[in-house]
């Protein structure tokens, strides 16, 4: 988990800056399809490394639609205490 913790929150640190990122991460709804759009744009981590950090964080495992977008800026947010 530790190895993947800065690709996840550096391509986290992406969202709020990149609209079209937003657009597509709402688009999705699992942590298996996030980790597919962090794949296309060179970031590597497992779906596991994802999930696991909502679990810490305390939110669902899977997002509603339209939504996958606020649930991770959440966990980028408490990226210090996750670290």
């Amino acid at each position: 988990m530790a190895e993947h913790l800065d690709a996840v929150f550096a391509f986290l640190g992406q969202i709020q800056a990149d609209a079209q990122l937003r657009a597509s991460l709402n688009e999705v709804c699992t942590a298996d399809e996030v980790a597919a759009i962090a794949a296309q744009r060179g970031f590597s981590f497992t779906p596991a490394s994802l999930l696991e950090l909502f679990q810490r964080c305390n939110e669902a495992p899977v997002a509603r639609s339209g939504l996958m977008d606020e649930k991770l800026i959440r966990v980028y947010l408490q990226r210090a205490a996750l670290s």
